[in-house]
């Protein structure tokens, strides 16, 4: 079930196509769709591999996820290169654990009821309390999770939606969504933006292109780009060992 909160977001929030893009298809209606699907669907399995890359140097994060909503979450991340790091959040559906924050106290791991002062909290609150214990939080996962503030977030970095037709992506036909990118919505648009869904309406691409000052490193501006390609599968079949909580 989609949550008043969500369809308020699909209703109000999503930036309206560019006015040259065709009538029949709009880049608004395919985002649309996309958010309900993510937010309809109860479980989910896949994995997400971000690609950021800037001056011939490139750094990988491999997401892991699955989720049994309301509360049953296993969300696990790997960075390689030279800072390599490994993050994991986790719930039974009783308890949730999550990596110490930088810069928190206590224990290398922290772990919360699931169930607190009567309210069940959800994948969606395990992810927020996780924020600042991944190794990145990153589109997909806020489209895939659902959560409304990242989604509101989200949106407010599409300064424009254009719908640019069907492309080809590893072989098969993909609707391409393009746009001004922001990353701070108070700020005008600093680079750019491509999101490819296929014709089940899976998000199987992220891309966003920035430009960056370095004064320290360069007096020429840095090109960085990020790129996010999406396996995951709406409605599959988890696997229940995953949701052991991982303490201490």
């Amino acid at each position: 079930m989609i949550t008043t909160a969500i369809a308020l977001l699909l209703s109000l929030h999503v930036p309206q196509q560019d006015a040259s893009e065709p009538t029949k298809l709009s880049a608004s209606q395919i985002m649309s769709r996309v958010f309900s699907r993510y937010a309809a669907a109860q479980s989910a399995v896949g994995s997400i591999k971000m690609t950021q890359s800037a001056q011939n140097v490139s750094v990988n994060i491999e997401t892991e996820l699955q989720f049994d909503r309301p509360s049953k979450l296993y969300l696990h991340q790997s960075r390689n290169g030279s800072r390599p790091g490994q993050w994991l959040v986790c719930s039974d559906g009783k308890e949730f654990s999550y990596d110490r924050p930088e810069g928190g106290f206590g224990k290398p791991r922290y772990v919360e009821l699931v169930t607190q002062g009567g309210v069940e909290q959800k994948i969606g609150d395990f992810y927020m309390a996780a924020e600042k214990s991944l190794g990145e939080m990153n589109a997909m996962l806020d489209i895939a999770i659902s959560q409304p503030s990242r989604l509101r977030r989200l949106m407010a970095q599409w300064a424009t939606l254009t719908y640019q037709g069907k492309v080809a992506l590893n072989g098969v036909d993909v609707q391409k969504i393009t746009g001004e990118y922001r990353d701070d919505p108070k700020l005008a648009p600093s680079g750019k933006f491509e999101i490819y869904v296929n014709d089940a309406g899976d998000f199987v691409r992220y891309v966003v292109n920035e430009r960056f000052m370095f004064p320290s490193r360069s007096k020429e501006p840095i090109d960085i780009t990020t790129v996010w390609d999406s396996n995951i599968k709406l409605g599959a079949k988890t696997e229940p060992a995953l949701y052991r909580v991982i303490g201490n």
